[in-house]
């Protein structure tokens, strides 16, 4: 009997002591870079979360389109998909104003021309509203942010103010 109980509170101290070394990211709040894998990340619940909190108009909100349409991606995004892994695209119709994101995981390689891709979108946006400047959506589009993270594209056309906040949501998922 005295085996079983000494057998029992190890088992206890043992898992308290192991317990506590592998903390579950959402219960300390922080995403361990050691962890991280491209291949865990949901580029839509990053997309999620910049979008949760955005200063914009009811009217811009609310006309946010997530982009699943291949032709349109290829056609109005100039986005050959050969050269991507995975993508959450979201973009406004234009006429209530412009908080276009796009989150695109590129294959090895594919990088410059994915970003070469976003930067002519992001010309035609400029183009759209050099004569229909609703909501300040020329400069937004002329100060869209295209780069690359690891091995994302991002493209941010949003407000300063929101660019500032996506970049940190991005950089938490992102170590």
């Amino acid at each position: 009997m005295k085996k079983k109980i000494l057998f029992a509170i190890a088992a206890i101290l043992i898992a308290f002591v192991f317990g506590g070394c592998n903390k579950n990211t959402e219960e300390n709040g922080e995403i361990n870079p050691n962890e991280f894998s491209y291949d865990m990340l949901e580029l839509s619940v990053v997309a999620d979360e910049i979008y949760k909190d955005l200063d914009v108009s009811e009217l811009t909100a609310k006309s946010v389109e997530k982009i699943s349409d291949e032709t349109f991606i290829s056609e109005q995004l100039y986005i050959d998909l050969n050269n991507v892994i995975s993508y959450d695209i979201r973009c406004t119709e234009g006429k209530y104003g412009v908080c276009d994101v796009a989150i695109i995981r590129v294959k090895k390689g594919k990088t410059a021309e994915v970003i070469n891709s976003l930067e002519n979108r992001k010309d035609d946006r400029i183009n759209e509203f050099r004569s229909y400047d609703v909501y300040d959506s020329y400069n937004i589009a002329m100060n869209a942010d295209i780069y690359d993270q690891g091995e994302l594209v991002i493209m941010l056309m949003l407000s300063e103010e929101d660019k500032a906040k996506a970049k940190e949501i991005i950089d938490y998922y992102i170590p």
